[in-house]
């Protein structure tokens, strides 16, 4: 075994045919020909537990004379590849050791500045930015994918101010090649997140700019979201009515405000105003913080009434069983709720956060998409339009087929 830059190894090089320098039968050349070895890398040791097969083929040479001199050139070439270079067959990277200067632990990991690690910089920036939480936790699910992505290239040994965008790119790329879930759509979420960090350091004076930016979206297919039938629709009414009603009016009152899961579940007893047909909720979207008033549908106030029977002023309206109480709950558990009573026993494949794009689409048939942004709190009709009102498209053109204005 020879030892190589970065804690990995390799097996001597041999060829194929055993007998490649001194068989003078042109019958050879029909064989499989190449140099090979065996490469390990200590991060890839459970994907690759027997090492990595490295091997250069060699049958796009014709003749015996070229074949041999191939192979004999591939014997030192690889060695160098591999030792002075730093080559990795694993991730196609070149990772020459770099004598850094050693910077105390304690120096970079209370604070950011142009000497932090790579990752430490990323790290300190997701537990530094204000964002709502739901982004928080996305960041921080990103991360632990993104960071052994780096590691593996060895770019956790460059400081944030050495980071170039190709570093953003080439780990994105290893992680496309390395994951089999990794998409188009969620390149462009982590390109996102990976934006906001950047931001962020940039605040601290730890970067010169937002690389990130500077990496091209990947074009993704939008899917068309599932919506529930008509008859779906009175399935999981009745279902849920007689099952777990608490579920059910919980589910009823996500369907007529418009809003998001989060906004209900950190919604305050206090903050509900019945005489009003209000609430408040707190919306924290990007770096603006601020509170917002949502409106109680007619149709929904007795469902609020009955929600907050014998509830307390500093209850959480929705906390342990969707009934009022003191703890907060998370999101996750209604969409397990609902994948376990509506799509596991009934069938249904549309998710919960459908009932949002099935209320704002019927609220801008009945009443406009200005109307439907309102609901969501949106300040424009543009994500309600491309998103939500799945049904708009088609309302237009039967608008536009009962024109009635004659040529002459």
């Amino acid at each position: 075994m020879k030892n190589l830059p970065n804690g990995c190894s390799c097996t001597e090089l041999w060829v194929s045919p055993e007998n490649w320098q001194t068989t003078t039968s042109k019958a050879s050349l029909n064989k499989q020909w190449y140099v090979q070895c065996t490469y390990y890398d200590p991060l890839f040791k459970d994907k690759y537990p027997k090492g990595f097969p490295f091997r250069k083929k060699l049958n796009k040479f014709k003749t015996l004379d070229d074949r041999k001199a191939a192979a004999k050139i591939l014997l030192q070439e690889i060695p160098k590849l591999f030792q002075d270079l730093g080559f990795n067959p694993i991730t196609k990277q070149y990772m020459i050791e770099q004598v850094a200067e050693v910077i105390p632990e304690e120096n970079y990991l209370t604070e950011i500045c142009p000497e932090t690690p790579f990752l430490i910089a990323l790290k300190l920036a997701h537990e530094s930015i204000k964002v709502a939480d739901s982004t928080y936790k996305d960041i921080k699910y990103m991360l632990a994918k993104f960071n052994p992505a780096a590691e593996q290239l060895r770019y956790h040994e460059l400081k944030i101010s050495d980071v170039k965008r190709k570093h953003i790119r080439f780990t994105l790329d290893h992680l496309e090649k390395t994951e089999a879930t990794f998409s188009a759509h969620k390149f462009n979420k982590y390109r996102g997140y990976l934006s906001t960090l950047f931001k962020e350091l940039l605040e601290f004076e730890a970067v010169e700019n937002d690389i990130v930016l500077q990496i091209q979206k990947r074009v993704h297919e939008t899917k068309i979201r599932d919506i529930l039938t008509e008859d779906e629709r009175v399935r999981v009414n009745n279902h849920l009515k007689e099952h777990f009603p608490d579920f059910w009016r919980f589910t009823i009152l996500f369907f007529h405000s418009g809003g998001r899961i989060s906004e209900l579940l950190n919604l305050k007893v206090e903050d509900v105003k019945l005489d009003q047909q209000k609430y408040q909720v707190f919306v924290k979207k990007g770096r603006q913080y601020k509170w917002v008033n949502r409106i109680i549908k007619d149709v929904a106030l007795g469902f609020w009434i009955k929600s907050l029977y014998g509830a307390n002023k500093n209850d959480y309206v929705f906390s342990v069983g969707l009934r009022p109480g003191p703890e907060k709950i998370r999101r996750e558990q209604i969409n397990r709720r609902w994948k376990t009573h509506v799509k596991d026993k009934l069938g249904i494949t549309a998710d919960f956060y459908a009932l949002k794009h099935l209320n704002l689409d019927e609220t801008t048939a009945i009443l406009s998409l200005e109307d439907a942004a309102k609901m969501a709190g949106h300040k424009t009709i543009s994500m309600v339009k491309n998103h939500y009102a799945v049904g708009e498209e088609e309302r237009q053109f039967e608008r536009l087929k009962g024109l009635q204005n004659k040529f002459a």
